[in-house]
């Protein structure tokens, strides 16, 4: 019969020497996936990635931000315009020519100087408002 106080001694030794020896693979593991992680190529690799990754995410907050602002914009117009004409009693819409052309999805051409052209028929004028 084996001594009880031995055995166990030997069996303790035993286990802390291979815990010991599986913690210290580990730790050594982990330094040196880290000292690969921190070497200039590799930082260079992730601080693109996580830039790309923030650039993306920012665009697309901004699209959405931009969509929604055009969204809301366009229902406050449509609104405004709704107000103007019951006020004047014209149909919706039709309140402005240049409003017209808006909510058809047709903006006035620009002259070469840049300005809007007037959509409504120009009134040609005789000479005799001249006095001649």
């Amino acid at each position: 019969m084996i001594p009880k106080r031995p055995f166990w001694l030997a069996v303790g030794a035993a286990v802390g020497a291979g815990s010991s020896l599986w913690a210290e693979r580990r730790v050594r593991r982990a330094v040196h996936e880290a000292a690969n992680r921190l070497q200039p190529e590799a930082l260079a690799a992730e601080i693109g990635k996580s830039a790309r990754q923030i650039a993306e995410s920012t665009s697309e907050r901004v699209r959405s931000a931009v969509s929604v602002g055009r969204e809301e914009m366009r229902q406050q117009e449509e609104q405004l315009w709704q107000d103007l004409s019951e006020r004047r009693g014209i149909p919706p819409r039709a309140a402005h020519p240049v409003a017209k052309q808006w909510f058809e999805g047709a903006m006035p051409e620009r002259s070469a100087t840049g300005n809007v052209e007037d959509p409504r028929p120009r009134q040609t004028k005789s000479a005799s408002h001249l006095g001649k």
